[in-house]
């Protein structure tokens, strides 16, 4: 049986479950494909001012349950869910897609992605569209 432990981040209070095994490294990021194609692009300028997490009440979600999923096929999936097309200067990053029923957001990205991806596709889950 794996060993678990329950990982929390920060300030939200979101925790998940992981295995030992995912917190070893797997491979050189460097050696990974996509790393050039993320290290190239900026965020956008609405990731680069200071975050503050709405009230709960105002959230589209309360306490949503996060998922993350990293995935081989990252940029083509979130290029049907966003509609961004993949080209060669530009592609959608990361996405997410919400379950306002089941309390639920799930955030995918490329195998490589940065924190600040991560962290915009979660303001998501709490904010909705929030710069639509």
């Amino acid at each position: 049986m794996k060993s678990m432990r329950l990982v929390q981040f920060g300030l939200l209070g979101l925790a998940c479950v992981v295995s030992a095994q995912d917190l070893l490294p797997k491979q050189d990021i460097n050696d990974m494909p996509d790393t050039a194609i993320v290290r190239k692009f900026k965020p956008p300028m609405v990731d680069r001012v200071r975050f503050e997490p709405l009230l709960p009440e105002q959230r589209l979600i309360e306490e949503p349950k996060v998922k993350v999923l990293a995935r081989k096929d990252g940029y083509e999936f979130c290029s049907r869910i966003t509609g961004i097309p993949v080209g060669p200067n530009s592609r959608p990053m990361a996405c997410a897609y919400w379950n306002i029923k089941r309390s639920e957001c799930t955030v995918v990205t490329p195998e490589v992605t940065g924190y600040n991806y991560l962290g915009h596709e979660l303001r998501h889950c709490f904010e909705g569209a929030f710069h639509d």
